[in-house]
């Protein structure tokens, strides 16, 4: 089982769903006003849209990839997005 960290080779990938609809769906009202921006994410500790995104990929340690996401100030989907990267 891997950890899904910068070095896993689906890392873009796993950051681009989390970032589209199934995920936080980042989108912008103004496309020239990124103070538009707008995203859903339950916030506290919940992860719900990451762990969905993660039950999707071969060969995951979810709670090892979960572990290392807090180690790195992810502690809900969009601070995933915000700090980790």
């Amino acid at each position: 089982m891997k950890i899904m960290n910068h070095e896993h080779p689906q890392w873009d990938e796993f950051l681009e769903r989390l970032e589209g609809p199934e995920g936080c769906s980042f989108t912008r009202k103004n496309p020239d006003d990124v103070s538009s921006t707008t995203w859903k994410c339950s916030g506290g500790m919940n992860k719900d849209y990451a762990i969905a995104i993660l039950k999707t990929i071969p060969d995951i340690d979810i709670e090892g990839s979960l572990a290392f996401f807090e180690d790195n100030g992810g502690h809900c989907d969009c601070e995933i997005l915000f700090n980790v990267t």
